[in-house]
């Protein structure tokens, strides 16, 4: 996950400078023709590089006003019944919105209610489905050994919901996820190709710029993502559609 820094992002956003090129969940959006936005919270009231949102990084959507759409076009765009097929809600990490430390997490946790509250009064609800994770764990410990679905394996567990009226009730799902199975999940809604395939014609065509660096040592663009495991699950088992 990267994250974003006001003295690092910023000049790299308006000089254009070291902004990536490789495929990402958009371009597969973009080419098929989905429309997303991203809605960020508090970013317009906070220094630019508050925020977690990577799309900042990329060549192609940088200057797109779909990925700087702030809370109140969220809550504009319900009322006015024209929500995107995908949307993300990325809070910023100042005031604790994202329920970082040192923040009061019940200030995050009202935004929450407040997004969830919106979507379930809305003329959307009928149609959506709100998941709703974490970029990473709460410490540095889990009594349960992460799976080793690669050479890499996975990480401590992060919390997810699904929230939808296509979700099966009081559930507990056992199926194992990471943080690509919100990636399969679109992939799968929309019959889109996998990034990983997407990644590996981008790195066909741009060798020496490609993600291959990432595979010999710790310089260069990271791996592709894990969306073509088959051992990683894509939340379709969470619905009863």
């Amino acid at each position: 996950m990267l994250a974003a820094r006001s003295d690092v992002a910023e000049p790299l956003l308006h000089r254009g400078r070291h902004l990536r090129r490789d495929p990402i969940i958009l371009d597969l959006l973009e080419d098929a023709h989905v429309s997303w936005k991203v809605y960020n919270i508090g970013m317009d009231s906070v220094p630019f590089g508050n925020t977690d949102n990577v799309f900042f990084f990329w060549k192609r959507f940088a200057h797109d006003m779909r990925a700087h759409a702030s809370k109140q076009d969220f809550f504009t765009d319900l009322n006015q019944g024209t929500l995107p097929n995908v949307s993300w809600i990325i809070p910023s990490f100042a005031r604790g919105w994202d329920e970082h430390p040192p923040a009061d997490i019940s200030v995050g946790m009202g935004i929450v209610q407040e997004l969830v509250d919106g979507l379930r009064n809305s003329s959307s609800w009928a149609t959506s489905a709100y998941i709703h994770t974490y970029d990473e764990a709460g410490g540095y410990f889990d009594h349960v050994r992460p799976p080793q679905v690669d050479a890499f394996g996975l990480g401590i567990r992060v919390p997810t919901w699904v929230i939808s009226p296509f979700a099966k009730p009081a559930h507990l799902e056992p199926t194992v996820y990471e943080h690509t199975s919100t990636l399969k999940f679109i992939e799968a809604v929309y019959s889109l190709p996998t990034l990983a395939a997407a990644n590996h014609l981008f790195d066909s065509g741009t060798p020496s710029g490609g993600n291959y660096e990432a595979a010999t040592g710790s310089v260069g663009p990271p791996a592709p993502p894990r969306d073509a495991n088959p051992s990683i699950g894509n939340l379709m088992e969470c619905f009863a559609f």
